[in-house]
C-alpha cells in the first residue's frame, strides 16, 4: 500500500487569526461523556435506561488522541468501532500527489463501525482534524453490545442511512453550488449536527477546523475559501472569532444555500 504523499497544512484557524495551539477537545458535559452518542442515537430510536447505561460504559474504551492522527488507513481492515466522543474527524481520499478529498467529518455522537460489522478493508482514511477523545471498541465487544442492545443497533442503522443521504448531499454541494453556496450549506449542515447534540447555543458553535481543512471539504483553494469567509460577512450572515462561529441570519443563510434539514433526521432516504 503505498505511504500517502503530506501535504502543507494550514496552522492558523479559520477566521485568519494568530495561531491558537491545539488543545483537546473537553468530553462533553462534564460527567456524562458518552452524552453525544445518546443523544444522537436517542434522535433516531428512543432508547432506554439500560442502554444508556451501556453508552456510558463505552467511556473505558475512550483515549485521547492529538490532532492530525490515523485512526484507520484506506484498504486495512479494522477490527474495532471507532466512536467520536469529543473533537472533529474526517473521512479522505488522497492522491498520489498528496491533495486530499475530506469527504465526511465525524463530530461527537458518530462513529465508524464498518470494518468491526463486516470486516472488509475501508476504502477511505479516517484522521483526527482536531485534537479528539476516541473510543476504540474491539469487534467482540461491540457486537455484543448489539446484540444486547436491540434499540441501539435500530438507530445506528438510521444514522447510517442518514450518513449515506449526507454524502449524496455533499456530491451536490460539490458538483452545483458555487464557493458561497458550498460554504453556506456545509455551516448550516453543521448547525444542525452540532445542535440536535446540543453543542449549538443561540446559533454559535465551536468551529475548529483551518481553512485547509474546508478548502479540501468544498474543492476549493484556502484563499477562496477566505474570500468565501470575507462575503459571509460582509453580508451580515456569519460573524467568526476565534474558534466561535455566529450564524447572524440563519433563515437568510438557509435560503442562500438552499437548505433543507430533512436529509439529516431519521426515516429520510
Amino acid at each position: 500500500m503505498e505511504t500517502p504523499v503530506p501535504i502543507a497544512v494550514m496552522e492558523s484557524a479559520v477566521s485568519g487569526g494568530a495561531r491558537v495551539p491545539p488543545r483537546l477537545a473537553p468530553t462533553p458535559e462534564g460527567d456524562r461523556p458518552a452524552c453525544a452518542l445518546a443523544r444522537k442515537l436517542d434522535g433516531f430510536a428512543p432508547l432506554t435506561e439500560q442502554d444508556r447505561t451501556a453508552l456510558v460504559d463505552l467511556i473505558g474504551h475512550v483515549r485521547p488522541v492529538e490532532r492530525h492522527a490515523v485512526l484507520v488507513e484506506q484498504d486495512s481492515v479494522p477490527d474495532h468501532a471507532l466512536i467520536v466522543f469529543a473533537g472533529f474527524a474526517s473521512r479522505y481520499k488522497r492522491r498520489v500527489s498528496g491533495r486530499r478529498q475530506i469527504v465526511a467529518y465525524l463530530v461527537p455522537g458518530d462513529l465508524c463501525d464498518r470494518g468491526a460489522l463486516h470486516g472488509h478493508p475501508l476504502h477511505h482514511t479516517l484522521e483526527t482534524l482536531t485534537p479528539c477523545h476516541i473510543a476504540k471498541v474491539p469487534r467482540a465487544a461491540y457486537l455484543d453490545l448489539l446484540g444486547r442492545h436491540p434499540r441501539i443497533a435500530l438507530a445506528l442503522q438510521r444514522a447510517r442511512f442518514v450518513e449515506e443521504a449526507t454524502a449524496r448531499e455533499w456530491v451536490v454541494n460539490l458538483g452545483m453550488r458555487s464557493g458561497v453556496e458550498r460554504m453556506a450549506h456545509l455551516l448550516c449542515e453543521l448547525m444542525e449536527r452540532l445542535g440536535s447534540i446540543g453543542q449549538v447555543t443561540d446559533g454559535q458553535y465551536d468551529l475548529p477546523l483551518t481553512q485547509l481543512d474546508l478548502a479540501d471539504t468544498l474543492g476549493l483553494s484556502s484563499v477562496h475559501v477566505n474570500r468565501v469567509l470575507q462575503v459571509l460577512r460582509r453580508d451580515g450572515l456569519i460573524s467568526l472569532q476565534g474558534r466561535c462561529l455566529h450564524i447572524l441570519a440563519p433563515r437568510r443563510l438557509r435560503q442562500l444555500a438552499e437548505f433543507e434539514v430533512a436529509y439529516l433526521k431519521a426515516g429520510y432516504l
